[in-house]
């Protein structure tokens, strides 16, 4: 009987089920249909694969009348598998001397929060202005920062702990912001234009309403 980790390195050791995983990686919550799919497999197959993941607490599942939907169990996981691409993207990167797309590299989401240059940007902002406060691999948002989150209006609970985690961001090789304030910030972003979704999965472009609210943290965002 697996016990430990060899049961979840066995769950994302298949190409179908790293490929439904990578498509659950910024949050959302898809039907199985769509999930075979983007896997490339029959429905009957997508069900055993995903019966799996559910098995192992990759994905949680919840049923809406007829349909079942998936997404990434929480942000522990969500956190695992950011590390794991980290590691395959170093890898392919170092045999194939190639680098993301600079889209990629430049925002994108990370779950459910925003990574790339611009996350990092923004994380490094909030610290700088003491808008959160880090400790060790987590964190807390100061007075401050709430002042700040109702000016942005920015729907963000302080009951939640904890507030904040770090993230190793896999382009930047320097951590970003995630966990329940992170989620929350993105969320308004994506809620007022500020960011909006590229062609390229994943991927986010910055509107000028996204320069605004960088402006309005000192920030000036280079591309």
């Amino acid at each position: 009987m697996q016990t430990g980790f060899s049961r979840i390195a066995e769950a994302l050791g298949d190409p179908a089920r790293e490929a439904m995983v990578s498509a659950l990686a910024d949050g959302k919550a898809l039907p199985a249909g769509e999930l075979a799919s983007v896997a490339g497999i029959s429905p009957q197959s997508a069900s055993a694969h995903l019966q799996k993941l559910v098995d192992a607490r990759v994905l949680s599942v919840w049923a809406q009348g007829r349909f079942r939907y998936y997404r990434i169990k929480d942000d522990s996981v969500a956190a695992l598998i950011e590390t794991l691409v980290d590691l395959a993207a170093r890898t392919n990167a170092a045999r194939k001397r190639a680098m993301p797309a600079d889209q990629l590299r430049q925002s994108r989401t990370c779950y459910r929060h925003l990574a790339g240059e611009l996350g990092v940007l923004l994380s490094n902002a909030l610290v700088r202005r003491r808008l959160v406060v880090l400790d060790g691999r987590g964190g807390h948002v100061t007075e401050q920062g709430l002042a700040w989150c109702r000016a942005e209006q920015i729907d963000f609970d302080p009951a939640r702990q904890p507030h904040l985690r770090l993230c190793n961001d896999w382009t930047e090789r320097v951590p970003h912001l995630a966990g329940p304030f992170a989620n929350a910030v993105l969320a308004r972003l994506l809620e007022t234009r500020c960011v909006a979704p590229h062609r390229i999965p994943r991927a986010l472009r910055i509107t000028d309403r996204g320069r605004a609210f960088f402006d309005r943290l000192g920030v000036q965002v280079p591309f």
